[in-house]
């Protein structure tokens, strides 16, 4: 094959490539501000504590726990599942599906639609805005999350916010 015929081949998986990256992966502000620092961030309706790599959250009664290679969901009653999954390939999955959108839309605002995806044997869902401070906390929430039928509405600026990760009540329910 003559060298421009490898060059015209090259060019084309980078163009494939680039439009593969932006199709699937997130906002880069977006992957900055959750990786950006350690927070707790106390709310009417629970508390969502981040550290980078670890996420831990309550609300309405649920905890969840979560990092990059498991998930953790106990309901009111205390009952826990989890699920092992590669956190990467399953947000790949669910941008390709379709299953999940997010759309930066401005002042480190995003939009984010899940729709009702099975994760840790429960049936999860969720719509609305999150919005986020540079540090990586949130600022603003108006999501309504649904799992396993029952809709719960997260509205509303955080009461206080800590730099600290609530990594005792992560580790009591998630282990690892």
């Amino acid at each position: 094959m003559p060298s421009g015929r490898w060059l015209t081949v090259l060019v084309a998986v980078v163009y494939i490539a680039v439009a593969l990256a932006a199709t699937f992966l997130p906002p880069v502000d977006l992957l900055q501000r959750l990786r950006a620092g350690v927070y707790t961030a106390y709310f009417s309706w629970g508390v969502v504590s981040a550290d980078g790599s670890h996420a831990y959250g309550e609300a309405h009664g649920y905890k969840i726990a979560v990092n990059l290679w498991k998930v953790v969901i106990c309901d009111p009653s205390g009952r826990c599942t989890s699920q092992n999954f590669n956190a990467i390939g399953l947000y790949t999955q669910l941008r390709a599906s379709g299953a999940l959108s997010i759309e930066g839309i401005g002042g480190g605002c995003y939009r984010i639609a899940l729709k009702p995806t099975t994760l840790a044997q429960r049936v999860i869902s969720a719509e609305g805005v999150l919005c986020l401070e540079q540090s990586g906390a949130p600022s603003w929430v108006n999501i309504t999350l649904t799992i396993d039928g029952e809709g719960m509405s997260l509205i509303g600026k955080p009461i206080k916010v800590s730099n600290t990760f609530l990594y005792d009540s992560y580790l009591s329910i998630h282990g690892d």
